[in-house]
């Protein structure tokens, strides 16, 4: 039998986990095989915009047969796709470096389906899956007071994204789960929290909170500033009912597939030094910026196209392009950490 926690008005100033980190406290057991379980399902999400910045957070497979995941509604914000990555093996050991998946994986963008700001929720589904990524299945029951929780996140994000390192694990220990009452624009609403002692910090939004049978009691969210060491999760039984609001028709759906192609503009690439040269696009996600006075090599770099944004990477840097695709468009983009920033200019080209 699931037992309920008290419901109380919880309406203190309350954090995003897109911000400072708390330290940990109890004696929580790490849990190592919790931790390879939850480690194949959770994903890292990067979500590009036209504001030339990217949203870094945390999702989870939630259900394989119809390629959901799910994250935090406050990491997707009002984007209608965003780029994912599942973790990667060599001789066995888990591959941590950010700048490996952005230079070698190609991305999978996938679209968001459902949004809810109340619960702090947002459902991705994806065109495709890796193998070996499997669902995490959902607790049946809340977690109690007491209990020891295990979360994964990508939080060491702050210094850059080449310089980052992903799949972090944390451990917590349950306070309580209750209901706050949020406001909304039709009044108030009641919903479940999961309160835990756990570090929170930036890019751990969206991940599992999982007990030490690898089940899902919760979603990480936020901290709150007005009580010592203490994490807001969104609760299992929150997300049960999220998911069964989920489209179940995949028509249409899909996230733009790439720019494979005809596809080309003209490009003006600050590395140092300016360079011209013309982008060809291929349908592996990957690019040739060849020089329109064809002296040197080719630069070779990955793509995608999320939210109308063009999201370049190169072995010297990433960019987050707008484009109008009217091969009249001169860009200068340059790497700007830990912001990738982008500069459009109107110009033709010769």
């Amino acid at each position: 039998m699931c037992r309920t926690g008290p419901d109380r008005n919880r309406m203190g100033p309350l954090f995003a986990a897109v911000a400072l980190g708390l330290l940990l406290a109890g004696k929580a057991r790490a849990n190592p095989e919790v931790y390879q379980r939850g480690l194949q399902s959770t994903g890292w999400v990067l979500v590009p915009t036209d504001e030339h910045t990217s949203a870094v957070g945390t999702c989870w497979l939630a259900d394989r047969q119809r390629h959901l995941v799910v994250t935090c509604q406050h990491v997707v914000g009002d984007a209608r796709e965003v780029m994912v990555y599942f973790p990667q093996r060599k001789a066995g050991e888990v591959i941590a470096e950010a700048s490996y998946y952005l230079r070698h994986v190609p991305a999978l963008v996938g679209r968001v389906i459902a949004t809810d700001a109340e619960r702090d929720l947002a459902i991705i589904r994806l065109p495709v899956l890796p193998d070996g990524v499997p669902a995490l299945p959902l607790a049946a029951c809340s977690a109690r007071p007491g209990e020891d929780v295990h979360s994964i996140g990508n939080p060491d994000l702050t210094d850059g994204l080449d310089a980052g390192t992903l799949w972090w694990y944390t451990r917590g220990t349950v306070r309580q789960v209750y209901a706050e009452r949020v406001k909304t624009p039709k009044g108030e609403r009641s919903v479940r929290r999961l309160e835990t002692q756990s570090p929170v910090n930036q890019g751990d939004s969206g991940g599992p909170v999982l007990n030490d049978k690898g089940e899902v009691v919760g979603v990480t969210r936020a901290y709150r500033a007005d009580r010592r060491l203490v994490s807001e999760n969104t609760d299992v039984r929150e997300v049960r009912d999220f998911l069964k609001c989920a489209p179940r028709e995949r028509k249409d759906e899909a996230a733009c597939a790439g720019l494979a192609g005809d596809w080309r503009f003209a490009a003006e690439v600050i590395e140092g030094k300016a360079i011209d040269g013309q982008a060809e696009f291929r349908g592996d996600g990957t690019f040739t910026l060849s020089s329109t006075k064809g002296k040197g090599p080719g630069r070779e770099g990955r793509y995608a196209y999320v939210n109308g944004v063009l999201w370049l990477i190169g072995e010297k840097g990433y960019a987050c392009i707008k484009v109008g695709w009217e091969n009249k468009d001169r860009f200068t983009f340059s790497s700007t950490e830990p912001r990738l920033v982008f500069d459009r200019r109107k110009k033709d080209v010769d």
